[in-house]
């Protein structure tokens, strides 16, 4: 950044600002957020850049009127420009309740570029524009006011480079034949109702990747009504999963099965303080299982002999998808992770159909006709 940014720190400002963007214009966007102790993260600063010399910083401690950021989010002719939007794009979703439209995330089209798909964005600048950016204030408390000097610096520089290196990767994507897929997959990661929506609490044991290994029905019913109870009480007090249970601790209770509190207390990296209060309700979710919409075909057990089978499979349904990606200039954990791929193949050893990501759009073109091939 050549400049020092602006400041906007009330509602009327960052009005004006908006309307002053030139019609159309890429805007760079970035958060920073508070997120160790609450369900929903808090956001703590807003980023808005157009180039090198002209960035914005939107203090949302001190705004009420979000319309603004709605009004430009929700621009269908104004492209997006963010860095690893997953977390920056629900929140702001949250916080003025549009939809994001156009979006262009760097990170990802890099990967479409045969790039890291998990390139930091200082890499990411040093080798398109040899800007070299220091992240000092990567720990920063954003939420102290008056920010210094370098957290000012630390967060323009998020937005001030990208539109340059945006540009970068879309004419490598038109070049190698990817945009069109690039295009889909922004639209179906950012530019969707549905995806902003929260799950129901019901469906919550979905995270629980320990439950198909849980040998028992019980166990497993256990787990389920504790990731019920969980979610419904993080959601409630705002309140961060792992403050009330670790998976850890949630399967260690569900295999266990404590009767009394006494017993409760003895889970691992317990903190009597913090687990105390929620005792009764952690030993009545254990008592009487709520299962939401589990059922117990839900997720089978798997056995050791199929553990093995399922785990070959999913080896070889990952190297056919490195291979096919590869071919395509396109980073391969962008068209199958090692999860997608043994789901895939847990699906195929059980002769069940296929439900995937990997089966549909454009994953679904690229692995088709090699997946068919498939022997085993």
């Amino acid at each position: 950044m050549e400049s020092r940014p602006l400041w906007i720190g009330d509602d009327a400002s960052f009005q004006a600002f908006v309307a002053s963007l030139p019609p159309g214009k890429p805007v760079a966007l970035d958060t920073e957020f508070e997120w160790t102790r609450t369900y929903f993260p808090i956001l703590s600063l807003l980023q808005i850049g157009l180039d090198r010399e002209s960035v914005a910083l939107v203090d949302p401690l001190s705004l009420r009127d979000w319309s603004p950021l709605a009004q430009l989010l929700g621009d269908p002719r104004r492209p997006k420009l963010v860095f690893s939007g997953s977390n920056d794009m629900p929140l702001l979703h949250r916080v003025c309740g549009v939809v994001p439209a156009s979006l262009f995330d760097v990170q990802v089209a890099a990967g479409f570029c045969g790039e890291g798909a998990n390139q930091s964005l200082k890499s990411v600048l040093e080798s398109r524009l040899g800007v070299c950016l220091p992240k000092t204030e990567s720990r920063s408390d954003w939420m102290h006011r008056p920010l210094t000097e370098k957290q000012l610096g630390y967060a323009g520089d998020d937005v001030a480079y990208l539109p340059e290196v945006a540009g970068i990767y879309g004419e490598a994507l038109r070049a190698n034949g990817n945009l069109a897929w690039f295009q889909e997959e922004m639209e179906e990661t950012f530019c969707r109702e549905e995806i902003y929506g929260l799950p129901p609490v019901e469906d919550a044991w979905h995270r629980l990747g320990f439950l198909r290994f849980l040998s028992r029905a019980s166990d497993r019913h256990r787990a389920v009504s504790l990731a019920i109870w969980r979610e419904e009480k993080a959601r409630q007090s705002d309140c961060a999963r792992g403050r009330l249970l670790s998976d850890e601790q949630l399967q260690w209770c569900a295999t266990e099965n404590p009767a009394e509190t006494s017993r409760l207390l003895q889970m691992p990296s317990c903190w009597p303080k913090r687990v105390k209060p929620l005792a009764e309700e952690i030993l009545e979710a254990l008592a009487h299982p709520r299962l939401g919409s589990y059922q117990e075909n839900s997720t089978p057990h798997v056995s050791p002999t199929e553990k093995t089978a399922l785990r070959n499979l999913g080896e070889r349904v990952r190297g056919i998808a490195t291979g096919c990606a590869r071919r395509r200039q396109i980073e391969p954990t962008l068209v199958c992770t090692r999860s997608e791929a043994e789901a895939w193949a847990f699906r195929k050893l059980r002769k069940l159909p296929q439900t995937g990501r990997i089966c549909r759009g454009w994953r679904k073109e690229l692995l088709q006709e090699p997946l068919k091939q498939l022997d085993f």
